[in-house]
């Protein structure tokens, strides 16, 4: 099975949820069932490995090796980098991020999602 970067963030997020859900639930029979308390302990690790393994090929998939601006722009672009990129219009930058593949633009729409969270919080 071949997972997107988007599928695995959702999946790491839900053995996230499922983690604590479980930890609660631990602390609430921990003393009362111990059948059940071990069970969980038992699923709790596994999901701990789960996790881990999930963020580990989360991490390798979405390493965007670094683009040189021959790979990506044109002699133009290369050449008057500062004023070109006060001109660039929307489109133009459209066709450009074109030139990423999927998993980089998934990986930079990530990197700039966690940019914006952390300066609306550093605002706050």
């Amino acid at each position: 099975m071949n997972l997107s970067f988007k599928d695995l963030r959702f999946i790491i997020e839900a053995i996230e949820h499922q983690i604590n859900v479980y930890q609660e639930r631990l602390q609430v029979i921990e003393d009362v069932d111990e059948d059940e308390a071990a069970e969980l302990g038992n699923d709790i690790k596994f999901l701990e490995l789960l996790h881990a393994d999930m963020t580990t090929s989360l991490e390798q998939n979405t390493s965007v090796k670094s683009l040189s601006s021959d790979d990506t722009f044109s002699p133009v672009w290369k050449d008057n980098y500062s004023e070109v990129s006060q001109d660039l219009s929307f489109q133009e930058l459209v066709q450009l991020t074109l030139k990423l593949s999927l998993s980089e633009r998934l990986f930079l729409v990530e990197a700039i999602t966690a940019s914006v969270r952390q300066e609306v919080t550093i605002g706050q």
